[in-house]
């Protein structure tokens, strides 16, 4: 008999095992299909399980769009689960669609106490400040957000920005010690040419000291070249590269012996199918290397060598540079031109590289306009069609003010 006993109790347990393992099968799958009736017979058969009374709440509050038996539903998940932010994320909702301002307060409160550091959280409670127009907390808000997800780095920063236009509560109150977001808003404002809130922007970033490649800075500094704004660029350059603002010469790298840095004041490359472009440590007039230009045949009316250099308007320059070439062949031969970079107009070239020859310098002087703030230094040839063969090497160039005499008097 005790056996029998024995053998009936494992039948039950057995049976009421095998019934509970069935009931949550068909509880999920009934919670898996996301009507109304499904989520309510799950809901039955699971009274216990938090998620399937939030899940509930939200077809409610989403789909039937009856907010009274969200806020029922809801309320009754975050009784189950109060650590579950998202829950009272959605209870916060629920009561701003009935109207009860005070609970969806709470609810929120209760959101950011169960996951303080969550962006997901942070981010949605930042929106729905910002919504109710509650400025200052959303703003701390969007910090969380960008500290801790990066993705939400340009959505975040362009509310904030049509929120306050204040660049100073932007600085103090959401942006983390991170260069990252700096030159994420740096570009929203360029983009949107908000000259004087990036300016401003700049010098908190320089404020900060935080260190970033110098790259990071060059579509800000080419913007600042875009809209003219030479003072600001060279007020930029002198940032990110700690240099003397007023050198003897004012070509950076005027012997090539640094590789193209492509921004800021210093050497640029755009690559031409018409040419190859090198850096040659066995010839050159001075230092380790020069600047090797090999033209092969078709015609090119500029290399892709260029350096922007902030000059004075009405004031008298003198270039020079050292050339080497090796039988150069064309009706129009290679210069080294100052160009106005506002308006392209060559300013001063010097005289054509032809045939062979040995380093010899070159020079050229002339006068900026009343209205020229920036030039450009290039190799170009006029007209560029024709065709060209050879070689041509150019070493230290230099950019200087002419002597006080031959300045021009505005």
């Amino acid at each position: 008999m005790a056996r029998i006993g024995t053998a009936v109790t494992c039948l039950v347990f057995i049976g009421f095992y095998v019934h509970t393992v069935l009931d949550i099968w068909r509880a999920d799958w009934l919670q898996d299909q996301g009507d109304r009736l499904s989520l309510e017979a799950s809901a039955h058969l699971q009274p216990w399980n938090a998620g399937t009374h939030w899940l509930l709440g939200r077809y409610f509050l989403n789909g039937a769009q009856e907010s009274s038996r969200a806020v029922a539903s809801l309320n009754r998940a975050v009784e189950l689960d109060p650590y579950e932010a998202r829950y009272w994320l959605d209870l916060t909702e629920a009561y701003e669609v009935e109207g009860a301002v005070a609970d969806s307060e709470k609810s929120l409160t209760r959101a950011l106490r169960a996951e303080p550091t969550s962006p997901a959280i942070a981010w949605k409670s930042a929106n729905f400040y910002l919504a109710r127009n509650e400025v200052g907390r959303a703003l701390p808000l969007f910090r969380v957000a960008l500290q801790y997800d990066p993705a939400n780095t340009a959505a975040a920063l362009d509310l904030c920005w049509r929120a306050t236009k204040n660049i100073k509560q932007i600085v103090s109150e959401v942006l983390p010690a991170d260069p990252a977001p700096y030159f994420a808003l740096l570009k929203i404002l360029t983009g949107q040419k908000e000259s004087g809130p990036a300016n401003e922007l700049w010098g908190d970033l320089m404020a900060q000291k935080l260190e970033f490649p110098i790259e990071k800075a060059f579509p800000y500094f080419d913007y600042l070249i875009q809209t003219d704004q030479v003072d600001q660029a060279r007020q930029v350059w002198t940032d990110l590269r700690k240099l003397d603002d007023s050198p003897s010469n004012l070509i950076r790298n005027g012997g090539f012996e640094a590789d193209f840095l492509n921004g800021g004041f210093e050497w640029r490359y755009t690559q031409m199918n018409q040419v190859d472009v090198s850096f040659d440590a066995s010839e050159h007039h001075s230092g380790s290397r020069a600047l090797r230009i090999e033209f092969a045949g078709p015609g090119v009316s500029d290399v892709g060598v260029y350096e922007y250099v902030p000059v004075e308007p009405n004031t008298a320059y003198r270039l020079s540079a050292f050339v080497e070439t090796q039988e150069i062949i064309t009706a129009s031969g290679p210069r080294l031109a100052v160009t106005d970079s506002s308006t392209d107009k060559i300013l001063a070239n010097t005289d054509e590289f032809q045939d062979t020859s040995r380093w010899k310098q070159c020079t050229a002087e002339f006068v900026t306009a009343p209205d020229t703030h920036l030039a450009a230094i290039r190799i170009v040839r006029v007209p560029g069609n024709l065709l060209i063969k050879g070689t041509l090497w150019i070493d230290d160039i230099e950019l200087t003010p002419a002597p006080v005499a031959q300045r021009v008097t505005p």
